[in-house]
């Protein structure tokens, strides 16, 4: 329920191996294949104009998860995936300055926090409904924001939004081309003590078990671990924009939804 390997050295290494000796390889999160609310799956070739996700948890552990929920939906775009260009991490009020300056979308970020179940303040406290975004509570509640900006290849942006303290969900949302409003979604982590959303991914694993082919692209995991590296790379640079040519990954997604639906 992780990446490859902190290194993208040692994960570009496991996956040539893998095909080398052809044997099928699978790894990563569980989101991207946990239940989704709504049950949202981006039709293969949909033109993306921008794309905003949602996560909590510490740095190098949910991080990941949450940036490999965001390329299971930006990967469906219209060409594949064919990489990364740059990436950068911000930290603190730099990030809500971004967002006010529009490198992410604050658009999105009101979609994504639409699907939340959890807000913290005012809705936890007694149930009161709140712009949670409009008000500022959300800015009061998340004092160390992490804004995760990946730029593709393609030109394609998204951006992961870190709120330690002002969530507990993990939401995705998107522009799509020719739509007005953003598509939006939870990745659903069922609660306690339920807990059997990493089952999901025990699924798949018993499914390349008995088939012999992984039904989840490797190179989905391989990039966003070499994503994630970049950004810490970033922020260790005093959180410049580091291009990413070594993240030229090129793969096509599943043909058919792998989550668990329904």
């Amino acid at each position: 329920d992780k990446h490859l390997s902190y290194s993208w050295a040692k994960a570009e290494e496991m996956v040539a191996d893998s095909k080398r000796l052809d044997f099928p390889m699978l790894a990563g999160s569980s989101l991207p294949v946990t239940w989704r609310l709504p049950d949202l799956e981006l039709e293969s070739g949909c033109m993306i104009e921008e794309a905003l996700m949602i996560g909590v948890g510490g740095s190098d552990a949910m991080d990941y998860h949450c940036l490999e929920a965001m390329q299971c939906m930006v990967e469906r775009r219209k060409g594949g995936e064919t990489g990364v260009k740059s990436v950068q991490l911000l930290e603190g009020q730099a990030v809500w300055r971004a967002g006010r300056e529009g490198v992410w979308s604050e658009e999105l970020l009101i979609a994504v926090l639409s699907r939340c179940d959890s807000p913290k303040g005012l809705p936890d406290e007694d149930g009161r409904p709140l712009d949670m975004f409009g008000t500022r509570e959300l800015h009061q509640r998340v004092p160390k924001p992490a804004a995760y900006l990946i730029e593709y290849a393609d030109g394609t942006r998204a951006t992961l939004l870190m709120l330690n303290g002002g969530i507990f969900d993990y939401c995705f949302a998107a522009r799509l081309a020719g739509q007005a409003d953003p598509v939006s979604t939870q990745f659903f982590v069922t609660p306690l003590p339920n807990v059997n959303y990493s089952a999901s991914l025990v699924h798949k694993i018993c499914e390349m078990l008995q088939t012999g082919v992984s039904p989840i692209p490797v190179e989905r995991t391989q990039i966003v671990s070499g994503m994630l590296e970049a950004c810490l790379d970033s922020k260790i640079a005093g959180h410049e924009q580091l291009e990413t040519d070594h993240l030229r990954v090129n793969y096509s997604p599943p043909e058919t939804p792998q989550h668990f639906c329904g």
